[in-house]
């Protein structure tokens, strides 16, 4: 397969990991979890998941019909995404990912610890463990790449996420908080890049066009 084949396929998974990928935020989201019975867990927090990438979807298959309501192109989009994102990598990197989700995590302790709520799906699922970054990146991977593309991200970046769940717990008790720290400081860092990436590429074409 040619090298661009491949980069192609690549780039959009690597972007939905670096935005989508719930390492950062493991602390927060056990933290949670910790509140449901254990019988109860993995059912909770795959439905989440699941729940929060199915409205993602929902949402990139809605951006082109977004755009041309808004009478926008997809260098408008790039820019934008990328100022959104760098804003939010900006934070990440001072303070933390983690930090950001926490109110989220506290609203969703209290929606999962009543059973007439439904068991926290909102917000555990969306905003937490899907927020506006990941909406904004899927919706510019669409655009950019194509639905299939994006299809394969999201089952990818669900694979993952599906066993970090799974062994978030031995994960944090193996590294501590100060390697998930770490870690979000790391995918801040690759946020920004893309971020960054993003705007460059939007700019450009927007001028070369002019």
């Amino acid at each position: 397969m040619p090298l661009a084949a491949t980069s192609g396929w690549i780039d959009p998974i690597l972007a939905v990991l670096v935005v989508a990928n719930l390492m950062p935020i493991l602390p927060v989201i056990m933290g949670v979890l910790g509140n449901v019975p254990r019988a109860q867990r993995q059912s909770l927090a795959l439905s989440a998941l699941l729940l929060g990438n199915g409205v993602a979807f929902g949402f990139a298959l809605g951006g082109g019909w977004l755009l041309a309501v808004l009478d926008s192109q997809l260098d408008d989009l790039r820019v934008a995404g990328g100022l959104i994102l760098l804003v939010f990598a900006i934070y990440d990197l001072l303070f933390s990912r983690e930090e950001r989700k926490e109110p989220l995590g506290e609203i969703a302790e209290g929606e999962v610890a009543d059973p007439e709520t439904s068991m926290g799906l909102v917000p555990l699922g969306v905003p937490l463990m899907v927020g506006p970054a990941t909406l904004t990146t899927v919706l510019v991977v669409a655009e950019t790449y194509g639905i299939m593309a994006l299809t394969l991200a999201i089952a990818v970046n669900t694979l993952v996420n599906i066993g970090l769940l799974a062994f978030g717990q031995r994960m944090m008790d193996a590294g501590g908080h100060g390697f998930m720290r770490a870690s979000g400081k790391v995918f801040g860092l690759l946020l920004a890049t893309l971020a960054i990436t993003m705007l460059r590429v939007g700019l450009s074409n927007i001028v070369g066009a002019a």
